[in-house]
């Protein structure tokens, strides 16, 4: 029996070393450090602990014992509970689980932002392009426009610096039939230059497509698939040029990026569409 008895507190011991190291792990991981990681699972598994106390159940120096419950209480982990001495209070691991998931969403959201936004246009800037496919469109540029638009088999962008609700109109069935054959549809407004005289239009684009409106948009355009690019350049200029639109075609595969790239960033500057709003 006294074997069976010391087998089992050996079982124990072992289980309980071995959650202990992965906690250490994943905590350090997450970004704590050795202090901190050995201070706040302290306080989970103590309970309610003076700063004396933590610093002798731990062995960590009592001189840094201050700074690394002042740590865990910036980032939420531990509560202070005043008294004399004051005493140290873990949050409840499931709060802080949400707490750090938070923290790493948005710590990831700057990487992102920073990688896609300011690194990425600089990518291969030093290369020579011998030869960029951009193109100026003429003759019936509407059913050439239109054309393109029919083609389009997953995902069309539209951006609307000067919003011409007679165009989205003119072109609303084409629209209507890549919605129902599942193709993604994006439209981002320019605030700027926004406003509305046919509710309809707006109130059918809504229905088949996610509209978002933002401050600012550059450029009239639509985006085939990600891989082609209309800019109506004329509205954005505001000029006219023998009563036509001035249009370019790109197929060039960075300029097609930094649109792109560029298309992210208004999307997540944004609000979503509503046409109350704008009663």
């Amino acid at each position: 029996m006294l074997r069976e008895i010391l087998t089992l507190f050996h079982m124990m011991k072992k289980m309980k070393t071995t959650i202990s190291q992965e906690v250490y792990a994943a905590l350090k991981e997450y970004g704590l450090t050795d202090y901190e990681t050995r201070a706040f699972v302290a306080l989970i598994t103590n309970g309610i602990s003076s700063a004396k106390d933590l610093s002798d159940s731990t062995s960590i120096p009592y001189s840094r014992i201050y700074d690394v419950l002042v740590n865990l209480e910036t980032q939420q982990w531990v509560k202070v509970i005043s008294g004399r001495p004051m005493k140290y209070r873990a949050e409840r691991p499931s709060f802080v689980a949400k707490l750090a998931k938070k923290q790493l969403e948005e710590k990831f959201q700057r990487i992102e932002a920073a990688l896609l936004e300011k690194l990425e246009p600089l990518y291969g800037a030093e290369e020579i392009v011998e030869s960029t496919p951009i193109w100026i469109l003429n003759g019936n540029i509407s059913q050439k426009v239109k054309d393109m638009i029919r083609g389009t088999s997953k995902n069309l962008t539209i951006f609307l610096k000067n919003p011409n609700e007679d165009l989205l109109a003119d072109y609303f069935d084409i629209f209507l039939d890549l919605s129902e054959k599942k193709v993604e549809i994006e439209v981002i407004i320019g605030e700027s230059h926004f406003s509305i005289k046919n509710k309809n239009i707006w109130r059918k684009m809504a229905s088949i497509a996610r509209v978002h409106i933002v401050k600012h948009v550059l450029f009239d355009a639509m985006m085939f698939d990600k891989t082609e690019l209309v800019i109506f350049l004329t509205s954005f200029l505001k000029i006219a040029i023998k009563d036509e639109n001035m249009v370019f075609l790109i197929q060039e595969s960075r300029l097609i990026n930094y649109s792109t790239t560029y298309f992210k960033m208004l999307w997540s500057m944004s609000q979503k569409f509503s046409l109350k709003n704008y009663n």
